[in-house]
């Protein structure tokens, strides 16, 4: 029986003492299982275990100074419960009594130094005096008595491989309980001789062993902080000495007690008492406080550009793998600060010159997991558990408080964003965060700010102006108290970049819809207004931003505000601004937007420098497509035909190349090594699987300059931390200023790239023929198969909500969401904005070519009667009205038709009857010609301008057999880019005289988008072009009954009124209702089309008012000198 007590006794003093329950009533339990305290334990370990004195008075001295130094009855004070009060860098207090516990310390300190004459051996004791001193503020002393303890330099190894623990009898034998000698090493006062187990068995002593040799190397370095401040490649020397042994020591821990399987802010305050933390809660102190002092200490004389680097990384990951067993709770000041200086590390190295960015992969270690992470996700976990941190041991803050460790956690997520490239697919962890800091935070500038920037990288504009709004709200009101947060600088640019999105919001409103955007644009111009109260005019910089802005600003006023009284000041004020922005400080984006200025129609006109600027833009950034493609428009309209197609192409080539970089990322050979702190987890019982190798210790040139690598030669040191910092660099610092304009999405250049190809298509047309670009549209049609976006399904929940911010879907092909497209390859009045989507749909045809579903004819709109044929093509209809209709000034006219005149057929056309749809195109697409039903679309809306005698409603057939399913995949702005591209094709196949290809492209458009009011443009050209006026008069008008404001619809069905009324199978009065249509048009949208114009001159002549006509007549000629191949605003956009 006395055997077994001594045993029970021994075991359980050595859980007590592991389990560092300094303040506890009851840290042990007797015998018979009832609890008792740490007096009641060591008195009954001295009755039962006998000759071991010394052992119980080691572990009450070092009770008693564990709560001495906590500075009261209770331990919270350890485990950094509450601790903020101490800078984050320096070691200041840490391990030190107060001072008014120093003299309790000095009693307890003097009897352990009565023991030394007994027990000269005795190591526990010599580390428990050195424990002491330097509590005492002795870290000399300290110093002294771990020099005395035998063999301390090579105390790792006897924690490198659990064998060792169980074999080196030699070193590490201690007596039995029968033994009656005392004098035993410092391992030995609590390890039992006949103990064949691993380092996570309590029982045995070794624990604490492991405990006392972690305890002493921190103490060690702790004190060489003190003594050497500036030795910092000694002190980091002395950490790395028990970093070696950690892997070991916590595997063996995860293989008993396995860490907390559930994630660590779902399981509350009783996570604190998860097994591999509260069974081990003492060693974890030391284990914390020796690697964050050591992070702290390599943080500082590290170089991310050489090879010191790994030893960075690697207490980093010995840092997260152990914090997987503590609770949130645990030492959270202490954990920020690593998790601070570990996103830090992150997002310089990403910044230094030839590295890879933080989305590129990164390789595991060769012999740990065989798979690849990128270093983004690295970052993103780190983040993730230091949320779970703040969530527990941060609250909402109380009045006149703020929660700044969340708002400083917004800042990392972002400026880890920015790091991977600022892409707007990687975004929704960020707006997550976001999210999560709304609820902890109170009206913070910072979360406002971040809030707006990336949910309009997700998308979700409606959030993005709301976050706006707040901002502006909360800091304008906080400036007028004086206390902001804010500076005037960063109030000025966000508020410049608000101006910017709003103008972006207000280019791309659906007028279809019912949004014309002009409250947008109202808004960004209030928003500017506040930027300018707070501007300092001595800033160059931030004045040319504003400048540039405020010149946006008044461009898209004078497109959205249709107004003719204001439309020239605007523009000619939107002109001084951004040449005055460029004299203050020139930038790509700045010389980009004067160029689309000086080509507008207004007295300032100037189409040489229009071009100059355009070429700046492009050697300040020769990366942006949408630069040489404006490029390639301007040399264009200069007719310099061959400088335009190699610029074009250039722009090609370099999206190409672009894209397939993006399709293969580089793997440098210096990618960072992730291997320990990403872990794998057993998907049944949640044990970690780490590499238990145990690694090399750095040589000690890696802290000399021979050690340096040439690339840290090269270029100037980059450390973590200034080496004399004490406190963290503000997160603030990691963020870069906000761009100029938002990167462009996948989607957005994938418009940008498809747009531009779209412009090279036009040229070829307008150089070769139609008949030369009708063989290239398979091509076009396979790179948008291989190129579309692909999507994939990516939401984003609150922590409380389930609200869905950013969805995407993935499909085998699937393009995304583009801006509008122009009607006619070279036509320059196309829609403005047209939002635009996808509906997956097959073809077959009947024996005549005709595309069928169930043995009926597909064209919804198509006739009863059989197509007439047509000799001639629309632009000799062109030449010859103007030559029989205006009777003087010959030349002028000429002049006017061949300019305004060169995007319509040239050529006769031939109507034999093809196939409808070219089974080419299918292919190139990657699709099968299957049946299905075209729709008729919007039959019960009515035209402003229909003349209700002409108008003939088209049947309504049935619905397309369209699955729900593929409307659901596809959205509405990709249904709207396929069937441009659909419309387009049927514009070439038109022009060179394939009418039945032309009519197939346009049911493959209507299909594609049944609210597209161009597929009823196109099939009232094709009707044109059969000679069908009436019918194409039909179309016009349902292109109108879609969108009333359509420019090129309300052009043709002028065009055709007036040829009706010419042959006289029209009713007069339509002269009279051209005129009031082209009125309006030209005061509106259509002021600086030469076409509205035209025609308009024609109806005034036809009304008998001459002078008019001449007027308007000049002012179409005076446009189409320098006419652009396509319409600016669709090609390349008014706004970046």
């Amino acid at each position: 029986m006395a055997h077994t007590k001594d045993r029970h006794y021994w075991s359980q003093l050595r859980i007590a003492l592991t389990a560092g329950s300094w303040g506890s009533p009851h840290p042990a339990r007797a015998f018979r299982g009832v609890p008792i305290s740490w007096t009641d334990l060591l008195r009954k370990f001295n009755k039962h275990c006998h000759g071991y004195t010394d052992v119980a008075e080691i572990a009450n001295q070092t009770q008693a100074l564990a709560l001495l130094i906590a500075g009261g009855p209770s331990d919270r004070e350890l485990d950094g419960i509450g601790y903020h009060h101490e800078e984050s860098l320096i070691l200041g207090t840490e391990s030190v009594v107060a001072d008014e516990h120093a003299v309790e310390v000095e009693v307890g300190y003097k009897i352990l130094r009565g023991l030394e004459a007994e027990n000269t051996n005795s190591d526990s004791l010599k580390l428990a005096l050195a424990y002491y001193a330097y509590a005492l503020k002795d870290p000399a002393q300290c110093l002294s008595y771990l020099n005395q303890v035998r063999d301390l330099a090579n105390a790792q190894s006897r924690l490198n491989l659990a064998d060792s623990l169980r074999s080196n009898t030699s070193s590490l034998q201690a007596p039995s309980v029968s033994d009656n000698t005392s004098s035993v090493s410092f391992i030995g006062s609590f390890v039992s001789s006949d103990s064949t187990s691993m380092i996570a068995d309590i029982s045995d002593g070794k624990a604490w062993a492991a405990i006392e040799i972690v305890r002493s190397v921190c103490l060690q370095g702790m004190s060489l902080e003190k003594l050497t401040p500036a030795d910092t490649s000694r002190i980091l020397s002395v950490y790395l000495i028990a970093t070696q042994a950690l892997p070991i020591i916590e595997s063996n821990i995860s293989r008993s007690f396995p860490p907390n399987p559930l994630h660590a802010s779902s399981s509350g305050p009783g996570h604190i008492d998860t097994p591999s933390f509260s069974r081990y809660r003492e060693l974890w102190r030391w284990i914390e406080r020796l690697l964050r002092r050591a992070i702290i200490v390599a943080a500082r004389i590290c170089s991310l550009n050489s090879t010191q680097e790994a030893v960075l990384w690697m207490l980093f990951s010995q840092y997260q793998t152990c914090s997987a067993h503590w609770p949130p709770t645990f030492r959270s000041a202490h954990r920020s600060t690593v998790t601070e200086l570990f996103i830090r590390a992150l997002v310089l190295r990403a910044r230094l010159p030839g590295r890879p960015p933080l989305s590129f992969y990164a390789h595991f270690r060769p012999g740990t997991l065989d798979v690849r992470v990128t270093a983004s996700l690295v970052a993103r976990r780190a983040i993730q558990d230091y949320r779970d941190i703040l969530n527990a041991s941060t609250h909402f803050p109380k009045a006149g408080e703020r929660n700044v460790k969340v708002e400083e956690l917004t800042d990392l997520c972002v400026a880890v964003w920015e790091a991977g490239g600022s892409k707007s697919g990687d975004a929704a962890w960020v707006m997550d965060i976001l999210w999560w800091a709304t609820r902890l935070t109170f009206n913070a500038a910072r979360v406002f700010r971040h809030t707006m920037r990336i949910s309009e990288a997700c998308g979700d504009a409606v959030l993005a102006t709301r976050a706006l709004r707040l901002y502006v709200l909360t800091v304008g009101k906080a400036k007028l108290t004086g206390k902001s947060t804010d500076s005037d600088a960063t109030w000025v640019t966000t508020l410049v970049w608000g101006s910017r999105m709003l103008c972006r919001l207000a280019l791309m409103a659906d007028p279809i819809s019912g949004n014309r955007g002009i409250d947008e644009a109202r808004e960004a111009g209030t928003i500017l207004e506040k930027a300018k109260e707070r501007l300092d005019p001595d800033d160059k910089t931030l004045r040319a931003l504003v400048e540039l802005a405020e010149g946006i600003w008044n461009t898209v006023m004078a497109i959205k505000e249709q107004d003719h009284l204001s439309r020239t000041s605007r523009l000619t004020t939107a002109l001084s601004l951004l040449e005055s922005s460029i004299q203050a400080h020139p930038s790509s984006s700045a010389h980009f937007h004067l160029a689309l200025a000086l080509y507008r129609p207004i007295p300032g006109r100037d189409l040489a420098r229009a071009v100059e600027n355009t070429r700046i833009a492009v050697e300040l950034e020769p990366d942006n497509v949408r630069y040489w493609h404006l490029l390639g428009l301007l040399l264009a309209a200069f007719e310099d035909w061959r400088g335009a197609r190699e610029v074009l192409e250039v722009g090609a080539t370099l999206d190409d190349q672009s894209w397939a970089a993006e399709q293969t990322p580089p793997l440098t050979s210096d990618s960072l090594d992730t291997s320990t702190i990403s872990r794998q987890r057993d998907g049944s019982t949640g044990t970690s699987s780490t590499d238990n190798t145990t690694p090399a210790q750095p040589e000690p040139s890696l802290f000399s300059e021979a050690g340096s690598t040439s690339t840290e030669r090269q270029h100037e040191r980059e450390t973590i931390l200034d080496g004399q910092a004490h406190t963290l660099p503000s997160p603030a610092e990691l963020l870069r200023p906000l761009p100029d304009h938002p990167p462009p999405t996948i989607t957005e250049r994938f418009e940008h790239a498809l747009q531009l190809r779209m412009t090279q298509l036009a040229l070829t047309e307008l150089i070769e023929g139609p008949e030369v670009t009708e063989e290239k549209w398979p091509e076009v049609f396979q790179w948008f198969a291989k190129r579309g976006p692909e999507r994939d399904q990516s939401q984003r929940t609150s922590i409380e909500t389930s609200r869905r911010s950013l969805e995407v879907k993935s499909d085998t092909f699937d393009p995304q969401a583009v801006t509008s497209l122009p009607t006619d390859a070279n036509s320059v009045y196309g829609p403005k904005h047209m939002p635009i989507s996808v509906a997956s749909v097959t073809d077959v045809q009947d024996e005549n070519g005709t595309p069928t579903q169930n043995g009926k004819s597909r064209l919804s709109i198509d006739e009863t009667e059989k197509e007439k044929e047509k000799d001639k093509s629309a632009g000799k209809k062109v030449q010859k009205m103007l030559k029989n209709r205006v009777h003087k000034e010959q030349r002028r006219i000429s002049t006017i038709g061949r300019k305004i005149g060169h995007g319509v057929g040239k050529q006769g056309l031939s109507l034999r009857r093809t196939t409808s749809t070219p089974t080419e195109l299918f292919k190139a697409m990657g699709m099968d010609q299957t049946s299905y039903q075209a729709s008729s679309i919007h039959s019960r809306r009515h035209s402003p301008y229909a003349s209700t005698n002409e108008l003939v409603r088209p049947e309504s057939p049935p619905p397309p057999s369209v699955t729900p399913r593929e409307k659901r995949e596809r959205s509405r702005k990709e249904r709207r880019l396929l069937s441009e591209l659909w419309l387009m094709s049927a514009a070439t196949f038109r022009r060179s005289g394939k009418l039945e290809q032309a009519r197939g492209a346009i049911q493959e458009a209507e299909v594609r988008d049944e609210e597209n009011p161009n597929v009823w443009i196109q099939l009232g050209l094709y009707h044109t072009a059969l000679g069908n006026k009436d019918r194409a008069v039909q179309a016009f008008n349902k292109a109108l009954f879609i969108f009333p404001d359509s420019i090129p619809a309300t052009v043709h069905l002028s065009h055709s009124y007036l040829t009706l009324a010419k042959e006289g199978t029209s009713d007069v009065d339509n002269i009279d209702l051209v005129a009031g249509m082209l009125s309006d048009l030209t005061q509106g949208p259509g002021w600086d089309v030469p076409e509205a114009w035209y025609f308009l001159g024609k109806a005034h002549g036809m009304r008998g008012m001459r002078d008019r006509e001449r007027e308007c007549l000049g002012f179409a000629l005076n446009l189409a000198d320098g006419r652009p191949l396509r319409e600016f605003g669709d090609a390349v956009g008014w706004c970046l």
